[in-house]
């Protein structure tokens, strides 16, 4: 009789540094908007003529891609293969947004290059995590 090889499903190191980034991410955007919507922190005129630009869909929008981006981590700790499909929709859902803003809302003037490059360094951390939750699912680590 054969044996069936199991894969051991743990958590790797991986795991927990891409779900304390993440939990870091959204707590830093959600404050920051906080702060900035309550005045606390002020923003330059491109930026103010951004934020004021955004309607209650924008926002709706972010909020949804950060519940995605949640929901995904919790899917990725609790080692379910969810986690793949709400990582990769939330980015390109991002992407989406972004192109749209950029197109339409200011989104590049209010970003400027230090802001645009940190997208971008963000959109590939975000590339990143969803390949590399899609090998954890192949392994047989996420089920």
């Amino acid at each position: 009789m054969k044996m069936i090889e199991v894969p051991v499903r743990k958590r790797t190191g991986w795991i927990w540094a891409i779900s304390i980034f993440y939990l870091f991410s959204v707590d830093w955007t959600l404050l920051s908007f906080v702060l900035i919507y309550t005045g606390t922190i002020s923003v330059n005129p491109a930026q103010r003529a951004y934020l004021d630009n955004l309607s209650t869909f924008d926002l709706g929008i972010t909020v949804l891609i950060g519940l995605l981006n949640l929901s995904g981590v919790v899917a990725l700790f609790v080692l379910n293969r969810v986690a793949v499909k709400l990582f990769v929709v939330a980015l390109v859902a991002s992407v989406l947004v972004a192109l749209w803003h950029a197109a339409a809302k200011g989104w590049l003037q209010a970003l400027g290059g230090p802001g645009f490059m940190g997208t971008m360094i963000g959109f590939g951390i975000a590339a990143a995590v969803c390949i590399y939750a899609w090998k954890l699912t192949k392994k047989g680590i996420l089920a």
